[in-house]
Parts: C-alpha cells; structure tokens; sequence
C-alpha cells in the first residue's frame, strides 16, 4: 500500500506544490512517514487498536486534483448564530466574519503557506504534513473576544478517485484573547473517506480558547484527529469532543502548560455502535506551577463495538502545587464490546494533587425497572439513563449555546442508536 500512496503522492506534489520549498519539504515528510509506515500495535500509543486491519479495506487510496467541486454550502449548524469558515474537500471555499471586527483578525491559508519539516515519530502527522491540501492560519489579536463562535465546516463529497483529505489548523489566540471554536467535518456522500488532520493551538497568557469537535461522518469512515495545544501563563485551553458513527476515528491531544497557572480541560463523550472503534488519548503536561488539569471521558458501547481512553499526566519537577484530575467511565450494552482504559501518572514534584480512575459495567437494572413502572418503554428507559450518563460530561462544556447545542446532538444520536 505504501509503494501505491508513494505514487499517488508524486502525482499531488508535482500538482499541488508552487513552491520548490515546499515541494523538498513535503518530500522529506512523505519519505519519513514510508520509513515508519502506518501506526500498528507493536507501538505503545497504538496498542489497542486494529488501525492497519481498517486502514487495509482502502486499497485505493486516492487524492484527485483535477475535480473541482462547486458547493454553496448552507449552515450546518443552525442552533446559534456564528462566523463560519467552509472547506471543500481540503479547499478553501469561503468564509464570513460577520459578527466580528475583522481589524482584529489575522486569517490566511495554509496552500503553499508554512513549511513543516519532517520531525517525531507520529507517522499520520507526517502524512498529513505531506499531503494537506490547505487549512487555515487563524490569528486573534491581543485584546480581544470573538462575539459569536466560529465553525470551521470541513466538508467531503468523495468519490472513488477522490477519498482521502488532509487538513491543518494553526491558531493563535493572543493575550487576553477570547475564541470559542467548533470543528465540524461533514461527509455528504456515502463513498468511505480516510481523513487525516492535525492542528496546532497556541494561547498566550490570559487568552481562552474553547474548542469543540464533532463529526457528521460515516459509519465507513476512518478519522484520526491530533490537537496539539501549548498554554502560557493563566491562559485556558477547553476541548470537547463528542464523537460517533465514523467505523474508526481517533484524537490524541497533547495539551502543554507551560507557565503558571496556565490550565487545561479535555472532556469527551464516545457513542459506538455496530462494530465502530473510536479512541480518545490525552498527554497532559505540566510544566509551570500552581497549573491545572481536568479530563473526563464517558463512553457507551454496543454490537461489537470499542471503546479506548489512554490518558498521561505529567507533572515536572518545578510543576509544584499542581492540580490534575483524570477520569474514564464506560457503559457496556452487549457482551461483545470492549472498553479499554489506560490511566497514567508520572509525576516529579511532591507538592501536587493529581487522582485518576476507571470504571465500566452495564446498566443499572434496578433503575430500569424503577422507569419503567413510571410509564416508560425499557428502550425509553434505557436511553434516558444513556443521555444522563453522557450529559455528566456535556455539562462541562462553559458555552451555553453550545452546551445546548451537544445535548440536542446527543438526543438524536441516541434516537438512532438502537
């Protein structure tokens, strides 16, 4: 499959890239990656997962860039007003800052822009860094709050030729600074899509960034998604991630807080249903003092399905006074479902707070039966006790209209889910 995508990666480069820069530099990502190929279990952080088991049902993997794709693309989201940015298949297709004062903003394109040099060991990174195709360069200025919140639509309409997408956030919210963030990717078309993103966050002291992601995928979708956020002083950094339908979809969230009292929430609700394997995995950082970390990931799992939470906290040795909490739950529906969990501390100080836990079982029967001898269905029943389990976690987010918005999500999934 490598020696195929090698050839299919000639033809984007020759195509895609103006630049002699980036043409040597998406080069030297791509031969990286063919050096380390795709992520498989003998791999540490990919331990429970069967990445090249589904990575192997794409045997074309396919970019097409001779297809232009005309779209007027309406509102996914029409809960709450909002600025939007639209990209079609990887495109940049239009935008609007409506609300806001566009002075205060800095927003360019990744085509052509920015070159990455080949670095690490995260082989889907560097893919991404070979093939994205444009993504956005965001920059808020000191100062000042976005007004209404901001969706990036990540849009799809795959075909044969044309299934495999790669895209790129890079934002940077300036001190005392304020963006609420939604990431949406919508695939419009029932051709399986394999998309490979990665976005880089910075928050700069005293500077919120809230960012929410969710997926209006496929169950024959592969996802994998890396957020890599650095935090400065008393800078927040919020992540919540409600994820479902998609046959495989992974987020790993590396959240570095670098100076004091710089904090980090990553919160996550997993759905899985019907043989789908979706994987949260967090590395928390601490490296200035009195900084502070919270995670909650809840999952609910039925028809052969999997579940993985592997969360790291690190704590340095001058993070002293820290404040790290970790916890994973899951709700286990049928006897063919997994949910594996991997918990981690390492910590170098000796003045901290840091607690982890896990825990997993099925449905409380006995309440079951107390909701259904009030009127209830047991299928009624069972999804209320499902919707208030996940809304624990919902109820973390400090955006109401967007709190809002996930729980009106979460009712319809689970009107769908048996």
């Amino acid at each position: 499959m490598i020696e195929e995508l090698k050839n299919t990666f000639d033809k984007f480069n020759k195509k895609i890239s103006i630049k002699d820069k980036i043409v040597h530099t998406r080069l030297d990502n791509f031969n990286a990656f063919a050096k380390i190929g795709f992520p498989g279990k003998s791999l540490e952080d990919w331990k429970f997962s069967n990445f090249n088991k589904i990575i192997s049902k794409f045997k074309n993997i396919r970019v097409n860039l001779e297809e232009k794709i005309e779209l007027e693309f309406n509102n996914f989201i029409t809960e709450f007003e909002h600025n939007k940015i639209v990209f079609v298949n990887g495109f940049y297709n239009k935008h609007s800052f409506e609300y806001e004062n566009e002075d205060k903003i800095v927003f360019d394109f990744l085509k052509n822009g920015p070159a990455y040099k080949a670095s690490g060991n995260n082989s889907l990174n560097l893919l991404n860094n070979a093939f994205f195709t444009d993504g956005l360069l965001l920059n808020v200025k000191e100062g000042y709050s976005f007004q209404k919140p901001l969706i990036v639509y990540n849009v799809f309409k795959a075909n044969k030729n044309n299934n495999f997408f790669n895209h790129k956030l890079i934002i940077n919210v300036e001190k005392n600074a304020n963006l609420e963030l939604v990431n949406n990717n919508i695939n419009l078309n029932s051709e399986p899509i394999f998309l490979n993103t990665s976005n880089f966050f910075h928050v700069e002291k005293y500077a919120v960034l809230k960012l929410f992601q969710i997926n209006h995928l496929n169950n024959q979708d592969l996802n994998y998604n890396l957020n890599d956020a650095t935090v400065l002083e008393n800078g927040v950094f919020e992540n919540f991630i409600l994820t479902c339908n998609n046959e495989f979809f992974k987020n790993d969230v590396f959240c570095f807080l670098k100076e004091n009292y710089s904090s980090g929430f990553i919160n996550g609700c997993i759905l899985a249903n019907n043989n789908e394997e979706h994987e949260i995995k967090t590395f928390t950082k601490h490296i200035g003092e009195s900084t502070k970390s919270y995670q909650k990931v809840k999952s609910v799992l039925d028809k052969n399905s999997k579940s993985i939470f592997q969360g790291k906290i690190y704590v340095d040795s001058h993070a002293q006074k820290t404040d790290g909490y970790q916890l994973s739950k899951a709700i286990i529906l049928d006897q063919n479902s997994e949910f594996d969990s991997k918990p981690e501390l390492e910590i170098y100080a000796d003045d901290v707070k840091c607690s982890h836990g896990s825990t997993s079982g099925n449905l409380d029967e006995n309440a079951i039966f107390y909701l259904m001898s009030r009127g209830l269905s047991r299928s009624d029943a069972r999804k209320l006790l499902i919707k208030g389990f996940l809304e624990d976690v919902i109820e973390t987010i400090t955006s109401e209209k967007i709190k809002k918005y996930f729980s009106k999500r979460l009712s319809i999934l689970l009107n769908e889910y048996r």
